[in-house]
């Protein structure tokens, strides 16, 4: 590795840097040299690096693959890492544990584009949303600057939200791969009922961005093993619109907005957060709340067992015309069920 931090193998210390404070979300990339291509605000806040200090030089933290101990040695068919456990330090010698999620991108002609990393701190499980603001406009700053090389950064972008997807599921406890299940499966919904129009990358970054917004929510609430509170039901339930406010400002996740505002809508208009009936609902949010519902039935939960698929599909069809859009139900119905259980057990990529 480069000057710069080292891996710590003695015992973590939590003490309190400045730089600690308001810590929550670091986000940087590597370029095919192994050297910092981004670096975010947040991860020159927590780990004491200017941009001018980090870009083309190794990052300052260990490469999470087995056996790489230098980022340009990254193996170009790697694959993604996430919630790899690691400790990182500040450059003042405070030490604190980290969940990494790290994606090599490639380009639409197999060449290395870079690497992704997107890490959040899990020794004080602290929830700061203004760094994940501050990673929200380099994404739309770095948009706007390389316009021109839409075919590589459409690649990059889907692998960058990917990762941030994750580490946003990290924060819930409970719902395991949900993120990678919902996507396989919104998808296979949205192409057999909407055809073409499904190809909209914009579309997979709404069901993988769907919960963004339980940044807000604290880990004490959204992990409750038992019936929630009045008010806690209240926290939950402002996610959407919490979501829709932290990605407002990204241009390339316009449409895919709709999905992070209004997979809670209901058809008869009895939903959150805007009460919408019928068409009045996004079409994409129409499809993503069938299959996040079919994924929260199947899936063991502290509270409960997954049930079986064939009693979540016939929910679904029970609740046609009320909270879900009869149509897409009987799109949902008509796809064959050992499909719709296998990306339930085997998520691919989304």
């Amino acid at each position: 590795m480069s000057e710069g931090l080292k891996r710590v193998p003695d015992p973590i210390s939590h003490a309190t840097p400045a730089a600690d404070q308001g810590r929550f979300l670091i986000a940087f990339e590597v370029d095919p040299r192994g050297n910092v291509s981004r670096w975010t605000q947040g991860a020159a806040q927590v780990l004491g690096l200017s941009a001018a200090e980090a870009i083309g030089r190794t990052p300052p933290v260990p490469p999470p693959w087995e056996g790489v101990d230098d980022w340009s040695r990254v193996p170009r068919t790697a694959e993604a890492l996430l919630d790899h456990a690691a400790v990182w330090s500040h450059i003042d010698g405070s030490r604190f544990e980290m969940a990494v999620c790290t994606t090599p991108t490639l380009a639409v002609d197999g060449s290395l584009i870079g690497i992704s990393i997107a890490a959040r701190d899990i020794s004080a499980r602290s929830q700061m949303q203004e760094q994940l603001a501050v990673y929200a406009r380099d994404v739309r700053e770095t948009y706007g600057r390389e316009l021109h090389r839409l075919a590589d950064l459409e690649a990059s972008y889907h692998a960058t939200v990917e990762a941030l997807a994750v580490a946003v599921e990290s924060k819930d406890d409970n719902t395991g791969n949900h993120i990678r299940r919902v996507c396989a499966l919104g998808l296979h919904l949205a192409k057999a009922h909407l055809g073409s129009a499904a190809e909209d990358p914009q579309l997979a970054y709404g069901f993988l961005l769907h919960d963004v917004g339980k940044l807000a929510v604290p880990d004490a609430v959204l992990n409750k093993p038992g019936k929630l509170d009045p008010v806690e039901w209240n926290l939950i339930q402002r996610h959407p619109e919490e979501g829709g406010r932290i990605l407002a400002q990204v241009p390339f996740l316009d449409r895919a907005l709709e999905v992070v505002l209004h997979h809670h809508e209901r058809w008869d208009g009895g939903g959150y957060p805007s009460g919408q009936r019928g068409e009045e609902i996004p079409i994409w949010a129409r499809i993503f709340s069938i299959v996040d519902t079919v994924d929260a039935m199947t899936s063991d939960r502290p509270y409960r067992d997954g049930l079986p698929l064939e009693i979540a599909i016939a929910e679904v069809v029970k609740k046609a015309g009320t909270q879900f859009d009869p149509a897409c139900v009987e799109t949902f119905v008509s796809l064959p069920q050992h499909e719709i259980q296998s990306m339930l057990e085997r998520p691919s990529a989304c």
